[in-house]
């Protein structure tokens, strides 16, 4: 893997799902600026609090792909993200929520600070520790601020 930063000010993106994933998923990528529609029959509570993103409530199509960028598989279903990542064309990015080994890429931890960025990744082989390591050094640098 090859680590970047994107600047996706203004790209369109696509979020399939409507679960916790997705939703984490979805804040941080209005964060950083992105324009993002999340397709899915069903929303958790937090989507709500969002703003800036468009959502379309109905099940996966192909058709949904065709503009998009970046594009997220965050489905509960192993069998309709396959399908997402067959479906994308060969000049769109595509992250299998649910499988590594079907990404184009994947997203690390990040820890922001005023004088930049660190990032964490465990090649999508343990979130968890990955946002572990990245919590305790997060605290350290409060430590040596301080």
């Amino acid at each position: 893997m090859y680590p970047i930063m994107l600047d996706i000010t203004d790209k369109k993106i696509i979020v399939i799902g409507g679960g916790r994933i997705a939703l984490r998923k979805t804040r941080s990528l209005l964060q950083a600026g992105g324009r993002v529609t999340v397709i899915a029959p069903r929303l958790e509570e937090g989507f709500k609090t969002l703003t800036n993103v468009s959502f379309v409530s109905e099940k996966y199509h192909s058709e949904q792909l065709k503009e998009a960028q970046l594009i997220f598989a965050c489905t509960d279903s192993k069998s309709v993200n396959q399908q997402i990542v067959a479906d994308a064309a060969s000049w769109q990015w595509v992250n299998d929520c649910s499988q590594k080994e079907n990404s184009d890429f994947y997203n690390m931890a990040v820890l922001q600070h005023e004088t930049g960025v660190v990032a964490f990744s465990s090649h999508g082989q343990s979130p968890t520790e990955t946002k572990r390591l990245k919590q305790e050094i997060e605290e350290t640098l409060k430590r040596q601020i301080k």
